[in-house]
């Protein structure tokens, strides 16, 4: 019987599947992050190993006789692999576990992709730390928006809203911006006493990211509370992410009706997943459904070629996806 290994990490973990032949998943692992800008190269690849690892270990109450040298294809969907200059970095640090498998290192969100339609074609919305949407095409083109990071993207993202949450604290601390009531809850959260000490907090160098990201969750309550401000981030946010899928759903149409020359290019049915920790919050995931539909709308009254939309639910988790993508190498 052949094994597939699938990994997918980003700035929160990392997650490790081991997958039969008959794709079924027989081990799981888990490690810390795996983004290199976040840890760093040689950490991301030993979290890596360590989640392989621990699934391979997993996988031998199962399969008593599995080993590293069993499996016929990895693949590690990785978060800040985007750009061939960071693959190339990361690949260095890879190859090592893999030895001479066949194996390939591709982006998390491609992984989060194939996981959510089977290794298929479609479109995945993913918002949690960070956010990026991806889509793939029925001829495999491959179609990217946001994923810049916390300083450059990521808008709609927990980092952002956390961002967000903390900007409107400050602007009602100098009178620039309305009182809100997020000041308390926030300030009390982070176990500061005034902006002042938040200040010191925020900008010190062990201070992460992912402390923004749960603030999410808090102006997502206050603003069920009925808090202007937190409503008016949670807005802007949903904003953000629709815009995220009509920009690649836009890229995906113009690539189709490139290729169709003078001809008229088919409708398209789109269909967007949506997968990560904000989407956990029933409104949230209820409030970006319908935007993008709202936004799908006017981009067919527009003359785009759209048969249909949906919003399906995501098939398989990202390392499942990943696993897949190793199954289609070994072929």
């Amino acid at each position: 019987m052949k094994f597939f290994i699938g990994v997918d990490g980003g700035g929160s973990g990392t997650r490790a599947v081991v997958v039969n032949d008959v794709f079924q998943v027989v081990g799981r692992g888990e490690a810390n992050a795996s983004n290199h800008y976040v840890v760093g190269l040689d950490a991301a690849a030993q979290n890596c190993r360590a989640a392989c690892d621990a699934a391979l270990q997993d996988a031998a109450r199962i399969e008593p006789q599995i080993s590293s040298g069993q499996v016929a294809a990895w693949c590690f969907g990785l978060a800040g692999v985007r750009r061939e200059g960071d693959a190339a970095l990361m690949r260095a640090r890879l190859q090592p576990l893999v030895g001479n498998v066949k194996w390939v290192l591709d982006h998390d969100a491609a992984a989060a992709q194939s996981g959510a339609f089977g290794g298929n074609s479609g479109i995945v919305l993913s918002a949690g730390t960070g956010a990026i949407c991806f889509g793939v095409d029925m001829l495999g083109e491959r179609f990217f928006a946001d994923g810049w990071g916390p300083l450059l993207g990521d808008e709609g993202s927990g980092t952002w809203i956390g961002q967000e949450a903390l900007r409107a604290i400050c602007r009602a601390a100098d009178g620039r911006g309305r009182a809100t009531r997020l000041t308390s809850v926030v300030l009390h959260e982070f176990g500061c006493k005034d902006c002042d000490a938040l200040v010191q907090l925020v900008y010190a160098p062990h201070f992460g990211r992912d402390r923004l990201a749960r603030l999410a969750q808090i102006v997502f309550d206050m603003a069920r509370s009925g808090s202007s401000v937190a409503v008016d981030i949670r807005e802007r946010a949903v904003a953000h992410l629709a815009n995220s899928v009509v920009a690649v759903t836009r890229a995906q149409l113009a690539a189709s009706r490139e290729r169709a020359g003078l001809e008229a290019p088919p409708q398209q049915e789109i269909a967007v997943a949506l997968r990560g920790g904000l989407f956990d919050d029933d409104f949230f995931r209820a409030a970006v459904g319908y935007a993008i539909g709202e936004r799908l709308v006017e981009l067919k009254r527009d003359y785009w070629p759209i048969a249909s939309w949906r919003v399906v639910k995501p098939q398989y988790e990202a390392a499942v996806g990943a696993a897949l993508l190793a199954q289609k190498l070994a072929r």
